[in-house]
């Protein structure tokens, strides 16, 4: 047990030494006569009741009862905590400031925050605030399988674990607790800066696009990918809009 401590310490402090690979393939230049890309996400049926687990263990942090998690959000139309991405840029305009890096705390035995997003390469900084133990399980969601990244045991004590976010295929990285089943997370890890986490009223803007054919698609954690065919002429204003039923 001291030797996994030890190694996941050596490995944490390799990862804050190493130089920022979040350049990956993406090379950022100059873009001219950059579009815009405006649209909305909606939902349609109803919306899914709320998943419920009952909590089983480390009652004293984790709380007594049941945890409840409203996985789709929704209202009035509007469908809330869905990424809209380029796929397969090449080169643009250079990553934002806020997705260089991730903060992933485990509060009350739930990951807070959700949903966010992190350059691909970028640093992610995994905290323990609990009076428990857990064990951090990122996954690579491929479609319909999965590739475990990073297994990561947390006791109390240890407040702090940093990794990279590299993927090899899908930007999608589900995050799971394995000693808590209820625990669950996702990063959407960007391998371009073409992205926008909707708005409270499902509305996004992506700006500064190079002038050229898209495939543009919106992903939600639980009711999964759409995409659509898009081109962006320069200096113009393209309108796009998904719209996600209930499964």
């Amino acid at each position: 047990m001291i030797r996994k401590f030890i190694l996941s310490f050596v490995l944490s402090l390799l990862v804050l030494l190493l130089p920022d690979a979040s350049l990956a393939k993406y090379k950022v230049a100059s873009v001219k006569d950059g579009g815009v890309i405006t649209g909305k996400v909606s939902f349609e049926g109803k919306v899914p009741a709320p998943v419920k687990y009952i909590i089983t263990k480390d009652q004293h942090a984790c709380g007594k009862g049941q945890v409840t998690r409203q996985e789709v959000d929704a209202k009035d139309g509007a469908l809330r905590g869905v990424v809209v991405y380029l796929d397969k840029v090449k080169k643009g305009k250079a990553y934002p400031k806020q997705i260089q890096s991730a903060v992933v705390d485990q509060k009350k035995c739930a990951y807070v925050p959700y949903l966010q997003v992190v350059a691909e390469g970028g640093k992610v900084t995994i905290l323990n605030s609990d009076d428990a133990h857990h064990n951090i399980h990122t996954y690579e969601i491929i479609g319909r399988a999965k590739r475990s990244m990073w297994n990561i045991s947390q006791p109390k004590q240890r407040k702090k674990v940093v990794r990279r976010a590299k993927v090899r295929r899908s930007p999608i990285v589900r995050v799971e607790c394995d000693v808590h089943n209820w625990m669950k997370g996702f990063l959407f890890v960007a391998r371009n800066p073409y992205y926008a986490l909707v708005g409270a009223d499902g509305s996004f803007e992506i700006t500064d696009v190079p002038p050229g054919k898209y495939s543009l698609r919106a992903w939600h954690p639980t009711l999964g990918v759409k995409k659509k065919r898009i081109t962006v002429s320069a200096g113009g204003k393209k309108a796009a809009a998904f719209t996600f039923t209930s499964k």
